[in-house]
């Protein structure tokens, strides 16, 4: 039986790269985009690669809850189980834009949304044998020391670089948290990623023409990676069968490594945790 993954942000980049990747091995990908044409058009490009693979077209505004719950109606209605979660989706804005429920919408897309998407869907990720969360993060989060919670929208104090390096800080600190409280092996196995600076449009989306240009400029500099090399760490831990045990750690280049010090503080995990679940409404392990 052939296991079934969803790849959020899948039209482009890192996600197309891996959902191509894990079709032509033979999985059922959920490939989800922003709209139904830009989810058709990756099936499509998908289709191209692999004529026969099997594939389920999603989409959703990962900024507004109310798209989410509807995201994952169309995965429940269609699917028993899912093996695999992969939080690809994200983005970086150079002006302070909020979502429809006041947040703001890079905290919303990178963090909020892997954290809420991957609560509604812990019941289909429980029918699995083998579950997993992936995460992609990102060594950014060593730009900032903490968490702001006395301004988590950084309305006092915007910079989208800033909002960027919070929300993959979040990542991180979800992930050791989630770690901590999983109540047994049952539940999801989760791993934050990070893909390095890889060649996509993320800076170009949501960016003034400044900091589009200052992108287009660095994904252009030697050492960057291609989509394909991007996704090969969460390529590796949504197929390898010997990571199931290796659940709550941060991964680069297909091996675990340490993140930044900010990121194993306990109480502002633990702060964390108890802002998300209040922002999103939700008590995280609740399968409902």
């Amino acid at each position: 039986m052939s296991k079934i993954a969803l790849v959020t942000g899948a039209s482009s980049g890192i996600g197309l790269a891996t959902a191509q990747d894990l079709a032509a091995r033979g999985y059922k990908v959920i490939v989800h985009a922003r709209s139904a044409d830009k989810a058709n058009t990756a099936v499509r490009t998908i289709l191209q690669r692999s004529p026969t693979a099997d594939l389920q077209a999603a989409f959703a505004d990962l900024s507004s809850l109310g798209d989410i719950r509807q995201l994952v109606d169309q995965i429940r209605s269609r699917n028993k189980r899912l093996d695999v979660l992969i939080n690809n989706a994200g983005v970086w804005n150079s002006k302070l834009e909020l979502t429809a429920e006041g947040h703001e919408k890079t905290f919303a897309v990178n963090h909020l949304a892997p954290v809420y998407l991957s609560h509604l869907l812990l019941p289909l990720l429980h029918a699995s044998a083998e579950p997993r969360i992936i995460i992609v993060g990102s060594d950014s989060h060593k730009q900032v020391k903490g968490m702001a919670f006395d301004d988590v929208n950084l309305t006092n104090n915007y910079h989208g670089l800033r909002s960027y390096a919070q929300s993959k800080l979040g990542n991180v600190l979800f992930g050791y948290e989630y770690e901590r409280r999983r109540p047994d092996e049952h539940f999801p196995a989760v791993y934050v990623v990070q893909p390095g600076l890889v060649q996509t449009d993320i800076g170009l989306k949501g960016n003034t023409w400044l900091h589009g240009i200052a992108w287009k400029v660095r994904r252009r500099m030697s050492g960057n990676k291609s989509p394909a090399e991007g996704a090969a760490t969460s390529i590796y831990l949504a197929t390898s069968p010997d990571v199931q045990g290796q659940s709550g750690l941060y991964w680069d280049d297909s091996a675990p490594k340490k993140s930044y010090s900010s990121s194993y503080d306990r109480d502002e995990a633990q702060i964390l945790w108890s802002v998300t679940e209040e922002m999103l409404g939700i008590e995280f392990f609740d399968l409902g």
